[in-house]
Parts: C-alpha cells; structure tokens; sequence
C-alpha cells in the first residue's frame, strides 16, 4: 500500500480518501485542523487513476467481506512496520471509501488511533465485537446524502452503542456527499 508522509508535530493524521481521490485529497482538511501535525496518507490500492479506493466496489450494495478483511490485514502489515516513538496522538480521517475502510479497521481493532472522524461512512454490515476504550470516534453525514444516507450513519451510532459505546459522535449537515466548509467547521470543535 502506498503512502505519503509528512513529518510535523506529535499529532498524527492518518488519512484515507474518497473513491477516486488520492494521497494528497484530504489534505485541505488536516491543515484546517491542525496545519503543523504529522501527516501519514494512503492511496488506495485497488482500481487505478481516477478510480482508486481501499476496497472492490459493492455488488448488489454488498461489500465482499473476504476481500475486505485481506486488505484490512494488509494494512495492519504495513501499520505494524511503523514506529511512532514521537508520536504522542493518532487520529485516523477517512471520506466515503475510505472511512468505511477505517470501519473495516475498527472491528478488528477498536483502539488503533485515538481518535476517529469518518466522513461521510456507510453502513454496510459491519460487526463491532469489542468497544473502543480510547478512541474517541465522530462521524458526519449530510441530510440529503444519497450515497451514504443519514440514516446510515445513525444506524452505526446504535451498533457502537450495542457493543457499549455511548461516545460515537454524529454531525449531521444539511447537505449531500460532498465535504462542506460548516462540516470542517465543526470537525475543528471535535476535542
């Protein structure tokens, strides 16, 4: 899997885009966020160009849950070869794709970052078996979002709290799919 980094302060962001995004695709976001933090961004290894993403387009709105769990495991090879001794904050962010990549992440472990904003995620079967004990986790949503409804998103919120979880955190906006200048906004509040 390949990735950029840029090193900053001892707050890193770990980001994951969108279908058809890029490396580079949410870095607006950190800089609103926390313009000096350390930067460790993935490209989507699967589809090419304009198509790229962190796992094969849903069929019959299903995921392959095989072929998620493999690429899951082979990030946590790659995670796992990192050393993050200065390290001091890990705040996964991932849009569309790539949040629900994050989520695929998340059940296996629930504490790989401290913090987790999924933009715009999807609920698409997941199965939380352990709560988060650290990581704080938020998710955005937009009203009229057709690809990832509200709806979903809320659904999620309920999963984390079957398991639990009561800090899941939800903004809901008022527009589609796309990332909004009041959702930074209010992601720049999310402590």
């Amino acid at each position: 899997m390949e990735y950029m980094f840029i090193k900053g302060t001892e707050r890193l962001f770990v980001l994951f885009h969108g279908t058809g995004g890029n490396e580079n695709s949410l870095l607006f976001l950190t800089g609103e966020l926390d313009p000096y933090a350390s930067v460790l961004s993935f490209l989507g290894n699967v589809g090419i160009g304009k198509n790229r993403r962190f796992f094969a387009p849903l069929v019959n709105k299903k995921m392959d849950k095989n072929e998620v769990t493999r690429r899951s495991y082979e990030f946590f090879k790659k995670w796992d070869s990192f050393k993050f001794d200065e390290i001091k904050e890990i705040v996964f962010i991932g849009y569309s794709n790539g949040a629900n990549f994050i989520l695929g992440l998340l059940q296996e472990r629930p504490d790989i970052a401290n913090k987790t904003i999924l933009l715009h995620p999807s609920n698409l079967g997941w199965i939380f078996k352990e709560k988060p004990l650290k990581n704080k986790i938020i998710a955005t949503t937009g009203a009229s979002d057709i690809i990832a409804p509200a709806g979903d998103v809320m659904k999620l919120k309920k999963e984390f709290e079957n398991i639990g979880y009561k800090d899941f955190q939800v903004i809901l906006l008022d527009g589609g799919h796309g990332i909004s200048d009041e959702e930074v906004e209010k992601l720049k509040k999310f402590k």
